[in-house]
């Protein structure tokens, strides 16, 4: 081979080269036009893998939850400023802007001062941006992505401010939370809304047509005695999911901003609810839920996987979920639990013969302990699935002498609902059985899990902290 050839063949190399690294420049310069960043509210690594284990045991949802086949699959912290174990106010807005702030806090840094948000900059960018949860739309995590407050339970002032967000194109809830003394309600907000020129679609049925809508919309549930969407093992045929959330958004956002691309968080906030409910089978059906919103984003990746990024975390971990009593694990066990505990102890109420204030009822008749192991095998297996040790038996003889005979009715209150301590323990007895064991009600400073798919993925790798991951989306998006 003479020189004119080693010089030509090194030419060629050096170009071709030059035109690989050019053309990789331009992949990363460009990033992922659609960016779905989806949180599992009170979504513990535990919560994850115990319901997979549900699923795998009896046939009653995917084999596999989904994002825990992502191709990036790490784990990140959660601290607040203030505490090692966090609230939704404070992660919410370490998600949103990458700063750690303390508990209670949205979108402000612990000096109190106003942070942006990556919807912000996403917009800044000309992004299209959305927010939607199954809880209220002013409610903490979405809050964070939009709002600016010393404390998440200054819901009139965060509702006025989504309102004011030019920066927020879609967002989607259950409602606006109101105040008990401002006798408001999430019409009132609405109305608002609408006077400022925003469109507010409610319900499934009118969320079908909205990629030719222009100009700013919130879509609402049309369950008017909630601002959460319900449980999800609670809904009946035609009800509000977050799947018509997840759909209603991406068919907004992609009709109006389909050539620059957009930015959509997701919250799936009913998890943390049955967490701190202590109720395994409704957590398990809540994940399950989340992961088929997580499908319906996966449809629309499936049609531009070089363009979408997917990004599936949780602000906290809720309950202390531990997996197994004595190297046991029995999910079959929850299989027949069909209602959540907030629905079983309305059944449990009228079962009871009392009423919503838990006065007896006119002509209540008392029933027996046999009729109410007869509603406990029903509702939960007990006796039926689940055997009852004869301590354990002992414990709902006492609970009933004290409740039907004694009359002292005992109640449990958590975070979110007030049960009957019947009800309550037997939940607890059959979770426990089925070896989903809660250590608490409220949060923990667990690391949670983060499962990535898409344009950039690969940068997730190095993130070891929830305050990395909007730094890390607004590197790789160029927001």
């Amino acid at each position: 081979m003479n020189r004119i050839h080693i010089f030509l063949r090194l030419a060629l190399v050096s170009v071709l080269s030059s035109v690989l690294i050019f053309s990789a420049d331009a992949r990363k310069k460009s990033g992922p036009k659609y960016v779905f960043f989806m949180i599992g509210d009170g979504m513990g690594i535990n919560q994850v893998y115990g319901a997979q284990n549900y699923n795998q045991t009896t046939g009653d949802g995917p084999q596999f939850i989904n994002f825990t086949q992502f191709p990036v699959r790490t784990m990140v912290t959660t601290f607040s400023s203030s505490s090692l174990v966090t609230d939704s106010a404070a992660s919410g807005t370490a998600l949103s802007s990458g700063v750690k702030t303390y508990n209670g806090a949205i979108g402000l840094d612990p000096d109190h001062k106003p942070i942006p948000s990556i919807c912000v900059w996403a917009h800044e960018k000309g992004f299209g941006t959305g927010v939607a949860t199954t809880v209220g739309v002013n409610h903490a995590t979405p809050a964070a992505f939009y709002g600016h407050a010393d404390n998440r339970n200054e819901y009139e002032k965060i509702a006025n401010q989504l309102i004011e967000a030019d920066f927020i194109d879609f967002a989607a809830g259950g409602g606006f939370i109101t105040e008990r003394n401002t006798g408001h309600d999430s019409k009132y907000f609405e109305d608002k809304a609408k006077d400022a020129g925003i469109s507010v679609f409610y319900g499934r049925d009118q969320f079908g047509n909205l990629s030719s809508q222009k100009g700013r919309v919130i879509c609402v549930d049309t369950n008017y005695s909630s601002t959460d969407v319900n449980f999800a093992m609670d809904q009946q045929p035609g009800e509000t999911t977050l799947s018509d959330f997840v759909a209603a958004g991406i068919d907004y956002l992609y009709g109006n901003f389909k050539k620059k691309g957009f930015f959509y968080m997701v919250e799936c906030g009913e998890i943390d609810g049955a967490g701190h409910n202590n109720d395994a089978i409704c957590n398990i059906k809540e994940v399950n839920d989340f992961a088929k919103a997580i499908d319906v984003v996966l449809d629309f990746y499936a049609k531009h996987p070089d363009e979408t990024l997917i990004l599936i975390t949780a602000d906290h971990e809720t309950g202390g979920l531990e997996l197994g009593d004595n190297y046991i694990m029995h999910p079959e066990y929850l299989y027949g639990h069909k209602k959540s505990e907030g629905e079983i102890n309305k059944l449990f109420r009228e079962f009871a013969g009392v009423g919503p204030d838990r006065n007896p009822l006119p002509n209540r008749r008392i029933p027996s302990y046999e009729q109410m192991q007869a509603f406990l095998s029903e509702h939960l297996g007990l006796w039926s699935t689940i055997p009852v040790s004869a301590a354990q038996e002992a414990h709902f003889r006492d609970l009933y002498h004290r409740a039907f005979v004694l009359n002292q009715t005992e109640m449990v209150e958590a975070l979110y609902s007030v049960s009957n301590r019947i009800v309550s323990d037997a939940i607890a007895y059959a979770d426990r059985q089925a070896g989903y064991i809660w250590t608490h009600g409220g949060h923990t400073g667990s690391p949670v899990g983060l499962y990535v798919k898409g344009a950039g993925a690969i940068e997730f790798m190095a993130v070891t902290d929830n305050s990395m991951i909007p730094l890390t989306i607004k590197k790789v998006a160029n927001y």
